[in-house]
């Protein structure tokens, strides 16, 4: 990414940044009234056998955590990576994962919830009858406002059971400010990680180093979010 296209980039986020300011939160409340929403319990947001269900998480939201448990940052949160289908592509090096230095280390922008060998999140019993969230107190605003988002300065949801069903109006309102919060939040984490990167050197032989790292069961990744960058071994 050149400079150019960063300072595009941050000035376009910095815009939007202003306009989510002003939303109107009894406007989003309204709009999720008329869907109408109750959480069903069902845990299927929480496993990967229903859909994709990596969730984002920012740097304040993994410092909350950090704070209130015993648990480091590499026991919270992993690079958010692109997600696989199949047992086959988790050997493979995707473009989408990132871009390869001339190291061999894949760089990749922001932190995700860390999750199971099996790709369920990591805060969710092992049990597949059992739905109780372990950081349910401190759970990301990606998990409180799900299946809604705000995209664009609009809402928009996701795929859930629980849509449709009757919400009441303090509910709604109480959930639209959630959500603004989170939009507002995920805006300024992403222009700090912009202005933050800095760049890195590509090269010839960078894939076929991150192809023997990965032959012998790792990758190493490089992470830029908006406190800089962290590096770190994943095991595949």
């Amino acid at each position: 990414m050149n400079e150019n296209l960063k300072e595009i980039l941050i000035d376009e986020l910095e815009s939007e940044l202003g306009a989510a300011k002003k939303i109107n939160v009894q406007q989003i409340a309204n709009e999720i009234q008329n869907i109408g929403f109750q959480c069903m319990i069902c845990g299927k947001c929480c496993r990967r056998d229903f859909g994709d269900n990596r969730v984002a998480i920012n740097t304040s939201e993994i410092h909350d955590i950090e704070n209130q448990s015993d648990l480091r940052l590499e026991e919270i949160a992993e690079p958010f990576v692109a997600e696989v289908e199949t047992p086959e592509e988790e050997c493979e090096i995707n473009e989408a994962d990132g871009l390869i230095d001339e190291d061999g280390n894949i760089h990749t922008f922001g932190w995700m919830l860390r999750r199971k060998e099996n790709k369920d999140c990591s805060f969710i019993p092992d049990d597949s009858t059992d739905h109780r969230c372990d950081i349910y107190k401190l759970r990301p605003l990606l998990c409180s406002t799900y299946p809604f988002y705000m995209e664009g300065l609009k809402l928009n949801t996701s795929e859930c059971e629980g849509l449709g069903k009757e919400i009441g109006t303090q509910q709604s309102y109480e959930l639209a400010e959630l959500l603004v919060k989170r939009y507002i939040l995920e805006l300024e984490d992403t222009i700090l990680t912009y202005k933050k990167y800095n760049g890195f050197r590509t090269g010839e032989n960078g894939r076929i180093i991150a192809e023997s790292y990965l032959k012998q069961g790792y990758l190493n990744y490089i992470v830029h979010y908006s406190e800089g960058s962290y590096r770190i071994v994943k095991n595949i």
